[in-house]
């Protein structure tokens, strides 16, 4: 089994690739390092926020904040979910819904990210388990990972808590397959 080349942001210096001179094996190393670290570590993100007081707003909201559409096929590697203010009572339940090519929607999520009123304002989650910074938060847990060229993702409001609760959103991390 082949070894990766550790990924790093390596620089190439005009030693390594003057003209007239042998490809450097240093070269090389330098040139694959930074191919597997591009191929490993960026990314694109989308940010679906609902900014102020949502007290107010009639459940379940569809297609807040927009859709966001793919032009090339894309791997969702992580999932970050906030609620900044916590209201007074109830479930602040959020979800995002890709477009199938038949123009219906599917939840990404097994698990929906939720936030309960007795959430620490500030609250944040990740699909891999991160909470910060306690307790009365529900972690999302992907089951759709791949988004096709051509499909878009909408961001829905399914429960919201009582009260004023204020500022929530979800942040998506993908990157091209």
């Amino acid at each position: 089994m082949s070894t990766l080349v550790p990924p790093k942001r390596s620089l190439i210096y005009i030693d390594g690739a003057q003209f007239r001179s042998a490809v450097s094996e240093e070269l090389i190393q330098r040139q694959g390092a930074v191919s597997n670290f591009i191929s490993l570590y960026q990314h694109s993100e989308k940010q679906f926020f609902i900014n102020g007081p949502y007290g107010i707003a009639t459940v379940p909201a569809t297609a807040l904040d927009g859709l966001t559409f793919f032009q090339f096929d894309a791997e969702i590697i992580d999932v970050w979910a906030f609620h900044i203010i916590s209201g007074s009572s109830g479930t602040t339940e959020l979800d995002v819904k890709v477009a199938t090519l038949g123009g219906s929607f599917a939840s990404i999520f097994s698990t929906t990210p939720k936030f309960t009123s007795s959430a620490a304002n500030n609250s944040w989650v990740d699909s891999s388990g991160v909470v910060a910074p306690g307790t009365g938060v529900t972690a999302p847990v992907l089951s759709i990972t791949n988004v096709n060229a051509g499909q878009a993702l909408r961001f829905d409001l399914l429960q919201k808590q009582g009260g004023d609760p204020q500022n929530c959103g979800i942040v998506i991390h993908y990157r091209p397959r």
